[in-house]
């Protein structure tokens, strides 16, 4: 249960995140169209995801611009700073409730693997949430408390969008 200004915020990106969704959906089919069975390859998927890392950039934009006016600037107290971090983990597992299922259909739409499908949509909300923590101020996440997240992803995520190196991310996953 989210309080209001945790409520807020998550209305305020529900735009952002069904541009995410569309895009994904139209960027992908243009990739898969690009192989021979109509089926995403590793090759493929980086073709699509310049355009999504672009969509995910401008989402946590404006995710981090809501935190900072609902919840203010992350606090320089210890305790302020872990009760701003149980309200961004609130608004992360709210996220996670409302879009891994559609995250998920656009994946499995592409990749016949189901593994895949489930690695890959977990991996674009994982870099969907380091993307807005970045924004909000956030710069660790050991004091995220999340049910539906894998810190030691959104901590390779947040390192990746740090650095710039979404890509690679992306494509270390579909490995393992």
């Amino acid at each position: 249960n989210l309080d209001d200004k945790e409520q807020t915020v998550v209305d305020d990106v529900k735009d952002e995140m069904s541009d995410i969704l569309k895009t994904m959906d139209t960027e992908l089919a243009k990739a898969a169209k690009s192989t021979n069975e109509g089926l995403l390859t590793i090759a493929s998927i980086a073709i699509a995801l310049p355009a999504i890392m672009g969509l995910i950039a401008k989402f946590g934009k404006a995710a981090g611009n809501i935190v900072n006016k609902m919840l203010g600037k992350k606090p320089n107290d210890e305790a302020s700073y872990n009760q701003w971090m149980t309200k961004l983990g609130h608004i992360a597992d709210e996220l996670h409730h409302l879009y891994m299922a559609p995250l998920l259909a656009v994946t499995k739409k592409f990749v016949k693997d189901e593994e895949l499908a489930k690695k890959m949509a977990n991996g674009i909300f994982h870099a969907i949430v380091a993307t807005f923590l970045i924004a909000s101020g956030a710069t660790a996440v050991k004091a995220l408390q999340s049910k539906n997240l894998s810190l030691a992803t959104l901590e390779s995520a947040l390192s990746a969008v740090k650095g710039g190196e979404l890509k690679d991310f992306f494509t270390g996953l579909f490995k393992s």
